[in-house]
């Protein structure tokens, strides 16, 4: 596990079958997950939730996601870890500048 941090944000980055990551942004909880051809930061709008309860942006709560192109990650490493940190802040620059996607949450009215 590898320690992340930047201005008003931490978290830590799981290397397990799939690289993701967790932590706290101004007091949210994010997820980093790396996908196929892109990377993924979503951010829970509901301060309460838990950041090991994530993903559930758009189907358990509202939040905010941004998704990028993969290639600006590096293959392996430290080059990797100094991405993906450059990566992460550059996502929650946005979020603090109030320019990323908000997904509200989906509601069924399938128990009604």
């Amino acid at each position: 596990m590898d320690l992340l941090s930047g201005k008003n944000w931490s978290g830590n980055l799981l290397k397990n079958k799939t690289l993701t990551a967790s932590g706290r942004v101004n007091g949210y909880a994010w997820y980093f997950q790396v996908k196929t051809n892109s990377w993924l930061v979503e951010i829970a709008e509901d301060q309460a939730i838990d950041a090991s309860d994530l993903p559930l942006v758009g189907f358990g709560c509202g939040g905010w996601l941004y998704e990028c192109d993969k290639s600006i990650l590096a293959e392996n490493g430290q080059e990797q870890l100094s991405a993906i940190r450059e990566s992460l802040s550059l996502a929650f620059t946005k979020f603090q500048d109030n320019e990323l996607q908000y997904l509200p949450a989906v509601t069924c009215a399938c128990s009604e």
